[in-house]
């Protein structure tokens, strides 16, 4: 199996779940993260394809699945801090989203566990020089 693609599907579980939960929400905040989960889960659809057909990650090209990496890691970089300043919006001024900050918020924790461990691997797999344009830095162990 790739090594990749458990942690690919982890993730699209995850942002499933978290666009099914966030769905009859209207706040503006969660509109954005729910843009950017939408992205991540078409790289996700185009990507967990790919990892399927080669089960041996190192056979694998880089450029082939640099894009959707790419959207993958730029897509959490802009929709975790949105989601933390929701989570502060809506603690302040409670509604019924309020009830599922906890849920998301361990969602999101999960997804960040999963791009860090694809990152190692990638890593591992690709060399730190030919990720250094996919996997922003603060992903990896050490700095680029």
């Amino acid at each position: 199996m790739n090594l990749l693609l458990p942690y690919c599907q982890a993730m699209a579980e995850d942002v499933q779940q978290v666009l099914e939960q966030t769905a009859p929400m209207q706040h503006p905040l969660i509109e954005l993260i729910r843009y950017s989960l939408k992205e991540q889960e078409e790289a996700l659809d185009k990507l967990i394809p790919l990892l399927e057909a080669d089960s041996d990650l190192s056979k694998l090209a880089l450029d082939e699945i640099r894009p959707y990496l790419s959207m993958l890691y730029q897509n959490n970089e802009v929709s975790e801090p949105t989601m933390r300043a929701w989570i502060r919006a809506v603690h302040w001024m409670p509604s019924f989203e309020t009830e599922h900050t906890e849920q998301v918020r361990s969602r999101y924790e999960h997804m960040r566990e999963q791009l860090d461990d694809m990152a190692a691997a990638l890593k591992q797999n690709y060399g730190q020089a030919a990720i250094k344009y996919v996997v922003p830095t603060f992903y990896l162990e050490v700095s680029l």
